[in-house]
């Protein structure tokens, strides 16, 4: 880009040496010559590089430091490029996001949620920039694992290139457990009778706490994969198979209600916020914490959990498998307006290349979606865990139903829930409310098929 103030002040810097020398004594028939120098040092140097400046948002505020080192690290290995790294918690980036990359104001390339309800919504609304092209130039498909691509498939064009791979299930007190002779429960049974245990122990038997409500849709995800088995919770997110279903009621019961009742959960269980349900486990008042690996690092900290802290999957219900949901955190987009898309690329590449692969286990404690080599890392035995089961199951693992399932089924689930804890709301009518959501938005043509 031609810089026009650099390149006149040169020129009139040139100009009024050159008008020195010729007072000096320089014959006029040289002017010419110099007059050529003036212009060719003003046309260089008016069009010398400017940086192109990418705007990044992200949502990683508890690893703030590291991220901003990640992307100085990108910056400096840069001649003409300069990312500019905003970070937002998930909350206010689901709020601001749309608006902000409607109105023309949002960034280049942003972290969201890849789903339906999330990502689908911004790709129907031409909101995204296909990035089909970007796959076959870097290979990225050979590179992410291969269920991570339909994730963020609308209109059959890629939107997204996935990142931090998450899994749910009960992260619990070693401690606690050790001191009171428990063994991991084997069966529903033995769940409940844990509760029993914790209980008559003076603990919360379970930190479970739905402040926000999202907690709700990764508890029915745990019920549910484990309920009706992979296969046919992919026919269920798809539209394939019913929602209105005894084994759905059955899930719901299970959880939101006989848990509930037998004093599982803490008291107001709707009315405490997500962080103290966290603090219940890390501060040694909590047996259990149902939640993913996005929390492994709050938990493997010893700055922020004193107390020792493993994890065990939801057990078996009714005598079926255990099914373990698996599902991406979130993912990398870009905005369609976005006036560097091939600079945006470029830094996208970085972000999952081998080189990072380690920082971003080591630095953010995300898994990320392509396979690292983890031998000589030191890691936390809770993360080293999270990457074996990823590494072993993603491609046969269950689903994480809330970043798959639209808009309006989410709405469902997250009024929904709170309103069968609350004893307002039956399992049956919920279950009769999910399958209304999905038959409404299977018309509306926002379900994706992932049978496929």
């Amino acid at each position: 880009m031609f810089n026009l103030k650099r390149g006149l002040t040169l020129s009139a810097t040139l100009c009024v040496k050159i008008i020195n020398l010729i007072k000096g004594g320089i014959m006029l028939k040289k002017l010419p010559i110099f007059l050529s120098i003036i212009l060719m040092f003003s046309f260089n140097y008016g069009f010398s590089k400017t940086k192109v400046e990418i705007m990044f948002w992200d949502q990683f505020p508890d690893v703030s430091d590291q991220m901003d080192a990640i992307v100085a690290d990108f910056n400096a290995s840069q001649s003409n490029v300069e990312v500019v790294r905003e970070s937002y918690t998930t909350e206010t980036m689901r709020d601001v996001i749309k608006t902000a990359l409607t109105s023309g104001t949002g960034p280049d390339i942003f972290y969201y949620d890849l789903g339906p309800a999330f990502a689908g919504v911004l790709a129907k609304a031409n909101l995204l920039l296909p990035l089909d092209d970007a796959y076959k130039q870097y290979n990225w498909d050979r590179v992410l694992y291969r269920w991570t691509l339909s994730r963020s498939v609308y209109d059959d064009k890629i939107y997204g290139v996935a990142n931090e791979l998450e899994f749910i299930g009960i992260y619990y007190n070693k401690r606690i457990f050790k001191e009171n002779n428990w063994a991991i429960p084997e069966s529903w049974d033995d769940l409940m009778s844990l509760c029993g245990s914790a209980k008559k122990a003076g603990l919360y038997p379970i930190a479970f706490t739905n402040g926000p409500s999202w907690p709700t849709y990764h508890m029915f995800s745990i019920m549910m994969n484990n309920a009706v088995g992979r296969k046919r919770l992919a026919a269920m997110i798809s539209g394939k198979e019913s929602w209105d279903h005894p084994d759905t009621v059955d899930a719901i019961q299970k959880f939101f209600v006989d848990m509930k009742e037998s004093d599982c959960f803490p008291p107001s269980v709707n009315s405490i916020s997500y962080e103290d349900g966290l603090a219940l486990l890390q501060n040694g008042t909590a047996a259990m914490h149902p939640s993913g690996t996005w929390n492994v690092e709050a938990f493997s900290n010893p700055k922020k959990t004193s107390e020792p802290i493993g994890f065990f999957f939801l057990p078996p219900l009714n005598n079926k498998p255990i099914v373990v949901p698996v599902g991406i955190g979130s993912g990398w987009l870009v905005n369609a307006k976005t006036k560097h898309p091939q600079e945006v690329m470029e830094f996208l590449n970085y972000l999952i290349s081998d080189d990072m692969c380690k920082r971003w286990i080591v630095e953010i404690n995300a898994v990320p979606a392509y396979p690292c080599n983890t031998e000589g890392m030191r890691i936390s035995g809770l993360l080293s865990f999270a990457i074996n089961i990823i590494g072993e199951q993603a491609e046969t693992a269950g689903y994480n139903i809330d970043v798959l399932t639209p808009n309006n089924f989410n709405k469902v689930m997250w009024d929904g829930f709170a309103g069968v804890l609350a004893g307002v709301k039956s399992p049956k009518e919920q279950a009769v409310d999910l399958e209304a959501a999905m038959q409404e938005a299977l018309k509306k043509g926002m379900v994706v098929d992932i049978t496929k």
